[in-house]
């Protein structure tokens, strides 16, 4: 498959310049208000239009569609939300309007050669930026973590899809790598001459997303399903071409499309000078964020001095302080614990730690806890007349069959269990 530079100046038919009209707003609407964070600093740029758009939307919800479902909650790591649903419906009628008064007041135009090129390169962008974007956070294992000690402790039945989705991908932090790699080869975009490759690579990357956030209830449907369409949108001109090559088995040649301004040396080195300040402007927002992101985690989820899961062991003595039916209980994060009972339904417990006094706040009693070398942990109440204590048996993690097993070129049976 060979590669030439497109000057078509051919006439488009009715039925594609009006399709164009209708793609050029809805993609250009859908890249302002549904961003997420693709370009550095765009939120600074559309907040003013955003402002509006969270006024808009609710009463648009309300007074037009008489919508019943609570549309004034915003994205908030739910990118599927009512209100997310209203705003496409409104950019697509926004789009449906401002198509046919365009091809009314613009209806002796031949092509949109130049506006297709401009058009095409935002889409580009916005999709490189997007997917590098989640790519790099999943190579640093950071969106999809290890499975915790809470989660070690949870039965298959209490995982939400969502939650068995995350675990799974987070059990290995080389498959997150690779799949964040897969998604950061999106980077191909950022170039006319492998524009294809990269669309190839995204189309493939977006399935997959896709997929996942449909069959694991996954809210970011909406934005997965955008990108996967996004890359078919950069692929339409070169279809002809892949059908040769991938299905028919004939040599096919690539059309890139011709840079319409920027003929000349001076202001091609304009254009270059301004897309490398672009991209490493890019390139350092994305190393800032995820240091930013880790500092965050690192901070909000806090390891608890006592980290790990302990077996409350059982005697003859009946404890005012620890209920009899209470079996195990998990200290992970600064601040709370989790206790499983007889029937292994989970109890939150709040706790307050003094590691100086070696004192511990945990069912609203006060202990006196003692660390031994083995791991274990001496809980100590003293009453008036009695001194009650408990003793937790700290269980290792890597005993527990999923963390058991590592990767083996070698496996005489399949550990299927």
């Amino acid at each position: 498959m060979t590669e030439i530079v497109s000057r078509n100046t051919a006439a488009w038919t009715f039925s594609a310049k009006i399709s164009f009209r209708f793609a050029f707003i809805l993609i250009l609407a859908f890249v302002l208000l549904m961003n997420n964070g693709a370009f550095p600093f765009f939120k600074i740029i559309t907040q003013p239009v955003m402002k509006l758009v969270e006024q808009f939307v609710p009463w648009f919800s309300e007074h037009i569609l008489h919508y019943q479902y609570d549309f004034k909650i915003l994205p908030n790591g739910s990118g599927d939300t009512s209100f997310s649903w209203v705003l496409l419906l409104i950019m697509v009628i926004t789009a449906a309007i401002g198509s046919i008064v365009w091809s009314i007041l613009d209806r002796k135009r031949k092509s949109y050669n130049t506006c297709h090129y401009w058009l095409s390169v935002v889409v580009r962008y916005y999709l490189a930026c997007m997917l590098i974007n989640y790519g790099v956070i999943k190579m640093m294992h950071a969106q999809m973590p290890p499975p915790t000690l809470h989660r070690l402790m949870e039965p298959l039945g209490e995982f939400s899809p969502m939650g068995l989705a995350w675990t799974f991908f987070g059990f290995s932090k080389e498959y997150s790598f690779f799949v964040g790699l897969v998604e950061v080869l999106s980077a191909f975009l950022f170039f006319r001459k492998t524009v294809v490759l990269g669309a190839l690579i995204t189309v493939a990357t977006a399935i997959n997303v896709m997929s996942v956030n449909y069959f694991f209830d996954v809210p970011v449907k909406m934005l997965s399903t955008a990108l996967f369409v996004l890359a078919l949108f950069l692929l339409i001109p070169h279809l002809q071409a892949l059908y040769k090559l991938l299905i028919k088995g004939e040599a096919a040649t690539l059309v890139s499309q011709r840079n319409p301004i920027f003929d000349k040396p001076r202001k091609r080195t304009i254009i270059y000078t301004i897309k490398a300040i672009l991209l490493l402007i890019f390139g350092i927002t994305q190393v800032t964020s995820t240091l930013q992101r880790n500092q965050l985690i690192q901070q909000y989820y806090k390891k608890s001095p006592l980290l790990g899961i302990y077996r409350i062991a059982s005697d003859d003595n009946l404890h005012e302080s620890i209920p009899a039916t209470w079996r195990s209980i998990v200290f992970e994060f600064e601040g709370s614990a989790t206790v499983r009972d007889i029937d292994y339904q989970p109890i939150r417990q709040q706790i307050q730690l003094d590691t100086s006094k070696r004192t511990i706040s945990l069912n609203n009693f006060t202990f006196d806890y003692q660390l031994e070398e083995n791991g274990n942990i001496s809980l100590r109440k003293i009453w008036d007349n009695e001194t009650e204590e408990i003793k937790l048996i700290k269980i290792n993690p890597a005993d527990f069959e999923l963390q058991k097993q590592g990767f083996r070129w070698i496996q005489e049976y399949p550990n299927n269990r």
